[in-house]
């Protein structure tokens, strides 16, 4: 879904304007009716499939289904992996919410794709000692958030580090996009509009990006590396932020 700029640059007036907006789209009764079908469906699914794996019976097809449904997140891994689980699947339901309501719209769902691509290669046109903190930070961040979701480094889950790549490219793709615009808000208050402000953010998704697609690579080699290089990449994005505050008080 995306979002119109308005002149209040806050946060709150950013959540105000994105949840008004949301608003109107539930009050199109067809729109509601999609998103709670296609919930109840997909979760169906994950169900049936999650037991047929559990029981042995499930297939070649049914193991084609399953890594595509991430039916098996939150199957193993104790507490961790149950909660990890469900915030993959609360992630894979908004993607394939916006996929089909992009569709009923009779929209592209891929048109930012291209264009998210091209901007997360310019993630590294860094102004600032910010914006590799900024890009580190989010590799090291996608990836503990995908082995959260993958906690076992399953093959079977790996898809969800796919869905969340597109996710984040996509919204870099788009002109006004609500997790783009969020983190910008979020960050910089007022600055919204300031050049190096934007460039952090592209950054921090760019880095995203790359975690969530490094994440599904090393689960697929069935490497368990998600947790330690994400918090090793901790390190240098700590000293980069404080050395760039260091940087900037001292040229203020």
């Amino acid at each position: 879904m995306e979002t119109v700029m308005t002149q209040d640059q806050t946060l709150g007036g950013y959540l105000r304007q994105y949840f008004g907006n949301l608003k109107q789209v539930l009050k199109n009764p067809r729109s509601v009716a999609i998103s709670v079908l296609l919930t109840i469906l997909i979760s169906e699914v994950q169900f049936v499939l999650s037991m047929m794996s559990a029981k042995g019976t499930i297939g070649e097809f049914g193991s084609i289904a399953s890594l595509l449904s991430y039916a098996n997140g939150g199957m193993y891994g104790g507490a961790f992996g149950v909660a990890g689980g469900i915030i993959g699947k609360m992630l894979l339901m908004i993607f394939l919410n916006c996929f089909v309501q992009a569709l009923d719209q009779k929209q592209n769902p891929f048109h930012s794709f291209g264009a998210g691509i091209a901007k997360s290669f310019r993630a590294f046109a860094f102004k600032r000692l910010y914006d590799p903190a900024a890009w580190l930070f989010g590799v090291s961040l996608s990836l503990l958030t995908y082995m959260l979701c993958n906690v076992t480094q399953n093959r079977m889950n790996s898809i969800i580090g796919a869905y969340l790549t597109v996710m984040v490219i996509g919204s870099l793709g788009k002109k006004d996009s609500f997790l783009y615009g969020l983190l910008l808000h979020l960050f910089f208050g007022r600055r919204t509009q300031d050049p190096y402000s934007a460039q952090t953010v592209t950054s921090l998704m760019g880095g995203s990006a790359l975690g969530y697609f490094a994440g599904t690579i090393l689960s697929l080699f069935g490497l368990q590396l998600c947790l330690q290089i994400g918090l090793i990449l901790l390190i240098p994005a700590f000293l980069l932020l404080v050395i760039g505050l260091i940087v900037s008080y001292a040229t203020a």
